[in-house]
């Protein structure tokens, strides 16, 4: 015996150690969920009931834990749950115990005012929530379903368990929801997964695959009803990219949850549907939509499909599992590229736009490029939409910052906007681009476009001339004044000073102060100084401007331009473009 036990004891030696280890990528060999079904509804209810109360000291929050809102990244207790007055008694649960997922669709009201709601937590063993995810879509001028919440119905099928033969392997039940994101890809009438005959979808609220009892449906259903009949027409082709990750599965009750982005690139503004009839684009820019979308999955076919989704900036991500890059940082280098330079660089980058000819730029070795404040591939967004750039902008260049601002307009299928463009050189060469684009869509403020809406600056006399410093301690006062809703504009504002936003005359520029127009600013942040142009008496700044919407309204951050001329020390002029952006969005840059 004792021969045998030392054989088996040498054999054992002999095994390598990697043999007894887990599978690569994973903690432990033993996958045990600590947290079931019902620990996870019950984590979810209990983030619910404080919603409804608007209390988030109530959510059994994991110490460090991450919130996120319309993919920010935001302090715990700040967004919806400030503005929140009303949540649904009840919306579409769904949980995944192997994952520690759990998904709560409905709607809210946010200072009286609906939305729709979709919700992702992920909880500990120990049942603390440590991850917070939620798309809310407000109803705005872009176009987008939004439904009557009052006669929202989730279907009941989310809920039922299928009987053993109904179900497929988790798997299986991947890859079927994958193909349906597959199918909508650049969606030309191959169809990747299998739908019931009976297949609907509700997108926030609105049936987009069948009329609704008592009225029309979407746009989708006014031109084809189902879900395969849509896709085998090729009805979504605007979809360049489907960015996707699945955190649900329920073989059980045959659910898949999955969050991402469709990426409506808009390079083509027509298109034809696979029977021959003509589409045009809704927008002619490029945008995102953010979503969280649940799958009824029974027989292996797509029965029924629940999805909340709102617009975002093109090409967002993700915090929890979209990668993210840093900008380049270029030092500015006066004895490469001077003012001459830069002018010359920022013309020729954003001339190049046009039919994205984005090869003739003279690039350095690793650039930077963002538009709205999300970092993407140049080539991609405006690049493909561009068909007009101003012939006379207005271009503020520094050679110590080595940055030049370009602003004027574009155009985008013929559509104006206008464009405010921070070109960063390294040396002679372009080393980043920050885009901002504001687009009429987005409503008031907003002035239309024209080579005459932006004129040129004529050079100052010397003896009218403001020095570099006292410009910048100028607009400074200028933006204090603004972010502490001083009653009255600093002395440094000229009597006569005009102001615009967005091409828009918004009357004297001290008049804005004491007026409201600062009420529920919450903090004015990530202020810099772009370009300073003392001869013309010209600086530019970029600042970002946190509006809680507390009391009305909804969360936002805007994105700002301030362009301020100065005449003999004094602000004369005051130039403001915003783009809107979800609430605590960071810079790029």
């Amino acid at each position: 015996m004792r021969t045998v036990l030392a054989s088996l004891a040498a054999l054992a030696a002999l095994v390598p150690v990697t043999a007894m280890a887990q599978a690569a990528g994973e903690t432990s060999a033993v996958v045990a969920p600590k947290c079931d079904r019902a620990c996870l509804l019950g984590a979810l209810k209990k983030h619910m009931d404080a919603l409804r109360a608007g209390d988030i000291s109530q959510v059994p929050l994991a110490t460090g834990a991450t919130v996120v809102e319309n993919d920010v990244v935001i302090p715990a207790g700040t967004g919806l749950w400030r503005t929140v007055t009303g949540v649904d008694a009840t919306g579409l649960e769904a949980a995944d115990s192997l994952t520690g997922n759990a998904a709560w669709f409905g709607s809210v009201k946010e200072n009286g005012v609906p939305a729709i709601y979709a919700l992702r937590i992920h909880v500990t063993p120990a049942g603390l929530i440590d991850e917070v995810e939620s798309v809310v879509h407000r109803k705005t001028a872009l176009p987008a379903p939004f439904g009557d919440v009052t006669k929202m119905v989730h279907d009941p099928e989310f809920n039922e368990v299928l009987p053993p033969e109904q179900r497929r392997p988790r798997e299986r039940m991947l890859s079927i929801a994958d193909g349906y994101f597959s199918t909508v890809e650049l969606n030309d009438g191959q169809v990747f997964t299998d739908f019931s005959e009976d297949c609907g979808r509700l997108e926030n609220g609105i049936s987009t695959t069948a009329p609704p009892p008592g009225g029309a449906g979407g746009n989708a259903a006014a031109i084809a009803s189902g879900c395969r009949a849509q896709f085998l027409l090729g009805l979504y082709k605007i979809n360049k990219r489907i960015r996707r990750d699945f955190f649900i599965i329920d073989e059980e009750r045959g659910v898949a949850v999955g969050r991402g982005f469709f990426d409506h690139a808009n390079e083509f503004d027509r298109y034809k549907l696979t029977d021959g009839r003509e589409m045009k684009t809704a927008l002619k820019w490029p945008n995102s939509i953010s979503l969280i979308e649940a799958f009824r999955i029974r027989d292996g076919n797509i029965s029924r499909i629940e999805a909340v989704f709102t617009y975002v900036p093109y090409f967002m991500n993700n915090p929890f599992w979209g990668p993210d890059s840093a900008p380049p940082a270029y030092a500015a280098k006066p004895d490469e590229c001077g003012t001459a330079c830069l002018d010359k660089l920022a013309r020729g980058a954003i001339g190049a736009m046009k039919d994205n000819q984005w090869r003739s730029v003279n690039w350095a070795d690793r650039v930077g490029y963002a538009e709205n404040s999300v970092g993407i591939r140049v080539g991609e967004g405006i690049w493909s939409t561009v068909t007009a750039t101003d012939s006379k902008p207005l271009v503020i260049a520094d050679e110590k910052t080595g940055k030049a601002v370009w602003i004027g307009q574009i155009e985008e299928h013929g559509q104006p906007s206008w464009g405010v463009f921070t070109v960063t050189s390294d040396g002679n060469k372009v080393g980043g681009i920050d885009a901002l684009i504001r687009r009429k869509e987005y409503g008031a403020p907003y002035g239309e476009p024209s080579d005459a809406a932006t004129p040129q600056v004529a050079v100052l006399p010397a003896g009218r001339r403001t020095s570099r410093e006292a410009m910048r301690v100028g607009a400074m006062a200028m933006l204090d004044a603004g972010a502490s809703n001083a009653a009255k504009a600093p002395d440094v504002v000229a009597t006569d000073c005009a102001a615009t936003v967005n091409g828009q005359p918004a009357g004297a520029c001290g008049a804005v102060f004491g007026s409201g127009a600062f009420d529920g600013l919450e903090r004015v942040r990530d202020i810099q100084v772009l370009a300073v142009d003392e001869a013309r008496g010209l600086i530019a700044i970029r600042t970002f401007e946190d509006r809680p919407a507390l009391g009305s309204g909804y969360p936002r951050t805007f994105e700002i331009l301030e362009l301020m001329r100065f005449d003999a020390d004094k602000v004369v002029e005051l130039r403001s473009f915003l783009s809107e952006l979800p609430y605590g969005m960071p810079p790029h840059g």
